[in-house]
């Protein structure tokens, strides 16, 4: 593995805070590996105790640090509603959790979709989002939205918007008719669910029943499942 990119001047800045307006950090040799494997941009690679020492590298983190390399990238020019393909695309216009956001990532790529696209909430290049996406963020087109509505609006005319919801006008999944468009699935926060603006625009609500009194799963786990079985209904 490469390490020797000159340091970017700033460097234990851009380590400590993890995120800068256009930098971002990437923890551990898969998820530096699959950097390496990209297009991205890559400003310097850190081998912990060859050119970074352990001590240095915890210390600027903030916590005890054992995962091999770091390393320092771009982060890459926006990405378009065009540069997506027609498989399924997934929309998170809230999320809080970047473990959540990085699994979401991690089970869209795998799983065939298209792309992620997240509105208000973390960042895609929060270094935990990055840890828990398993470097499968540099293999997906991801869109930080500065204005969702516009987005779903133009989205509206070209795919088949598939809420997941609790409200009334809300059908269980295995309910939906086949779809026709490229889908797009849009997931709310936990605790409020989508906001009433977004579910008008979605052509579809659905749920996954649940049993034993459970009333729903985390976010993650979820969409897992919608994207496994969102490939049936595609016809």
């Amino acid at each position: 593995m490469r390490t020797t990119v000159p340091k970017p001047s700033n460097w234990r800045e851009l380590l400590a805070q993890r995120e800068s307006p256009k930098h971002f950090v990437i923890e551990g040799q898969i998820a530096v590996q699959r950097l390496l494997d990209s297009d991205y941009e890559v400003e310097h690679v850190f081998k912990i105790g060859e050119n970074l020492s352990r001590e240095e590298a915890s210390s600027l983190l903030g916590y005890q640090f054992h995962r091999g390399y770091l390393a320092i990238a771009r982060k890459p020019q926006a990405v378009d509603l065009s540069d997506f393909s027609s498989g399924p695309l997934v929309i998170l216009p809230e999320i809080a959790d970047p473990g959540n956001l990085g699994t979401i990532i991690r089970n869209t790529t795998a799983l065939g979709g298209s792309g992620v696209i997240t509105g208000k909430g973390c960042s895609p290049f929060n270094a935990k989002a990055v840890r828990a996406s398993a470097g499968t963020l540099f293999k997906l087109p991801v869109r930080q939205s500065a204005d969702l509505l516009t987005d779903l609006q133009r989205l509206a005319n070209s795919r088949t918007l598939i809420g997941t919801s609790l409200s009334e006008r809300a059908v269980p999944f295995t309910d939906l008719p086949q779809l026709k468009k490229p889908c797009t699935l849009l997931f709310g926060p936990e605790d409020f669910g989508l906001s009433e603006e977004i579910e008008s625009l979605c052509h579809h609500l659905t749920y996954l029943p649940m049993a034993n009194q459970v009333d729903s799963l985390n976010v993650a786990a979820a969409s897992a499942i919608f994207l496994h079985r969102i490939q049936d209904l595609i016809s």
